[in-house]
């Protein structure tokens, strides 16, 4: 009866490229830094995109997931590792959206594989129920269904067998980028988690719809998706032309417009090679630190986004609509059910105009530096009427960007 913010990490490749040490290492540091849940794949990618093997990789003990590419034969020696790591996960209190059919986006996975084998639907079918029965006995699984691609037969026979056997725990689908996962499976029955993948502005063309994080939940707002969400992938740490800032962006963006939980990415820890290590403390990881202490000082789970713009009147910025590019700038709010607490993220320095009378009484204000997060508090107490006028307390945070973020509470 606690809720509970997924402040997440995405060790995509946790559970074949490392050794138990090399996991061990890895959760006592996230634990550290207040990261409580994790994304893992069991199928590996092949990071090279050798069309010969696609994702047919040993992993560190130099087994094979399958025997000779047969979904319907596991290999125990593989899974036995998978067990320890999983269990070593809940042991530390890490909530796990595994991933037990990874498909892959660029011939990387096991799409091409399932592709080449005529009863590979079948199969997917009976190894969702047989990774299902697996794993039923572990209280902090949340599947995730398909895998960087559009839903594919194999994929949704792999998440009904899944749900044949476990229909308690939550069930999502990851496809493809600039889609939320009602997109990708509107009519899917075991649906129960949904989750925000975008790579905006990073990647932008034709064949990819994108738009900015907050656009993606505003989407889900309008077509009245009932159910939590997550932001689960968005533009990593040290890939493309990514700045610490515009992670915070992406994970306030979310926070502000109604997620229940954030995953961060850095290129290093997804893809765990040997140099995995040095992904451990960056700029990054450091501001999604401060940020789950964030979060776990404003009664989140009772906010709501401000999309309709009745609290936070001016200096929203522009809101991305899809096209390109754009939105970079726009702020986000959200104000509690009690009328009594909101808070505002804006990406670059302004002044906000803020309806006072929105408060169920007065209210002080202070300014959040989300890369140290340390509060600067605002001269005096103010009144819940008219619109009221907040400026940070200088252009630039301690890390030399412009992003801060707005506290008014009683």
């Amino acid at each position: 009866n606690r809720p509970v913010f997924l402040n997440g990490d995405t060790p995509w490749s946790l559970g074949y490229k490392a050794s138990m040490k090399e996991v061990r290492d890895y959760l006592q540091d996230r634990k550290q830094k207040g990261i409580n849940a994790l994304i893992i794949q069991i199928t590996p990618s092949n990071l090279l995109f050798d069309t010969l093997t696609h994702g047919d990789l040993p992993n560190f003990y130099n087994e094979h997931v399958f025997v000779n590419r047969d979904i319907a034969k596991p290999n125990e020696a593989y899974f036995k590792h998978i067990d320890s790591v999983f269990a070593l996960c809940n042991e530390m209190n890490f909530a796990i959206l595994l991933a037990p059919l990874y498909e892959g986006c660029c011939e990387d996975g096991w799409k091409e594989i399932l592709d080449a084998d005529p009863q590979s639907v079948d199969k997917a079918f009976n190894y969702g129920k047989w990774v299902a029965d697996r794993y039923k006995h572990l209280p902090n699984i949340i599947w995730i269904a398909g895998g960087d691609h559009k839903a594919t037969p194999q994929a949704m026979a792999c998440a009904k067998g899944i749900a044949a056997v476990d229909s308690i725990r939550l069930h999502t689908f990851h496809g493809d980028p600039g889609y939320t996962s009602p997109d990708g499976v509107p009519d899917a029955q075991w649906l129960t988690l949904n989750m925000v993948y975008t790579y905006y502005p990073a990647l932008i063309s034709e064949r990819l719809r994108q738009y900015q994080v907050y656009a993606l939940f505003f989407h889900l707002r309008k077509k009245k998706v009932a159910m939590p969400v997550v932001m689960g992938e968005s533009v990593y740490e040290f890939e493309r032309d990514e700045t610490t800032q515009f992670l915070r962006r992406q994970a306030y963006w979310s926070l502000l417009s109604g997620a229940s939980g954030h995953f961060f990415g850095n290129r290093d820890i997804w893809r765990m090679e040997k140099n995995w290590k040095k992904g451990l403390n960056t700029p990054g990881i450091h501001s999604m630190e401060v940020f789950g202490k964030f979060v776990n000082k404003i009664p989140w789970h009772n906010m709501e986004p401000d999309w309709p713009a009745t609290l936070f009147v001016s200096g929203r910025g522009a809101f991305n609509n899809g096209s390109a590019p754009g939105g970079d700038e726009y702020a986000t709010a959200a104000f509690s059910e009690e009328k009594n607490i909101a808070a505002i993220y804006i990406p670059t320095y302004r002044k906000v105009g803020v309806n006072m009378a929105r408060f169920s009484s007065s209210v002080n204000a202070k300014w959040f530096d989300p890369f140290n997060g340390t509060y600067s508090l605002a001269a005096g107490s103010f009144l819940n009427k008219g619109v009221r006028y907040f400026t940070p307390p200088k252009q630039y945070n301690s890390q030399g960007f412009e992003d801060w973020v707005l506290i008014l509470e009683p």
